[in-house]
């Protein structure tokens, strides 16, 4: 029996190793809308990709009004760095995850776009919120991504602990929905671009820019309206 530990231990590292990955989304297949499958190589990009895979990790993108039209994955800055990049006027959420629904933990990632004027300077006003999931439920607290101007500067996202041991997590626009239903028209931010997603390693050093920037914990819809409510009775004892 002992002969076999030499053997196991090899295994586990290579088991584990395997799980790590970096998105950088060059040298993945980008599923578009007419059925052809291209090969992203940091020279274009294309629009209406319904979803996009690099190794086992793969992004889809969720719309439920079936307009693919700003869908993309490529060369979308025309820097020769590939990204992930969507309007949201289209798109309900984008989904992330790994094949066979295999649980992960999301490190890292840079944001590269999240503004409320298309091609401008964000405003602040964005509500853009990430949440992780495991087996069908909300594993996670949402939070909210910080605004960022169209392909400016990129940003260093460093992902809470609580995105470990995930096996989905999703980003969507906050005010595209009420009562758990999806609005077209309703959006705080026009678009949203990202890239190099690390899972399950450590954040490689070259990756790091020093733009960090901080997740906001989005309060729950219950904790937001007692909170509105305390207050309206507090002006209402001041003003008798």
């Amino acid at each position: 029996m002992n002969k076999l530990i030499p053997l196991i231990l090899p295994l586990l590292f290579v088991t584990s190793l395997a799980k790590a990955a970096i998105v950088t989304f060059t040298g993945g297949t980008a599923n578009l809308e007419n059925g052809e499958i291209v090969i992203t190589d940091a020279q274009s990009y294309n629009d209406g990709v319904m979803s996009y895979q690099e190794g086992d990790v793969i992004l889809e993108y969720l719309s439920p009004n079936e307009d693919w039209s700003f869908q993309t994955v490529g060369n979308y800055y025309s820097a020769g760095d590939d990204v992930i990049h969507g309007h949201w006027s289209a798109i309900s959420s984008i989904e992330i995850s790994r094949e066979g629904n295999t649980p992960f933990d999301l490190q890292f990632f840079h944001l590269t776009s999240n503004t409320e004027i298309g091609g401008g300077a964000a405003t602040g006003d964005e509500i853009i919120a990430i949440q992780g999931w495991l087996d069908g439920v909300i594993v996670t607290q949402e939070f909210q991504l910080p605004s960022e101007d169209w392909g400016g500067e990129y940003q260093d996202v460093f992902l809470p602990s609580s995105f470990d041991n995930v096996d989905k997590v999703v980003i969507r626009d906050l005010s595209q929905w009420t009562t758990g239903e999806y609005v077209q028209g309703e959006w705080s931010a026009f678009c949203f671009g990202m890239d190099n997603f690390v899972f399950d390693e450590v954040i490689p050093q070259e990756l790091i820019i020093g733009n960090s920037v901080e997740l906001k914990p989005i309060p729950e819809l219950s904790s937001s309206l007692f909170g509105g409510l305390g207050l309206l009775l507090l002006l209402q004892r001041k003003r008798r």
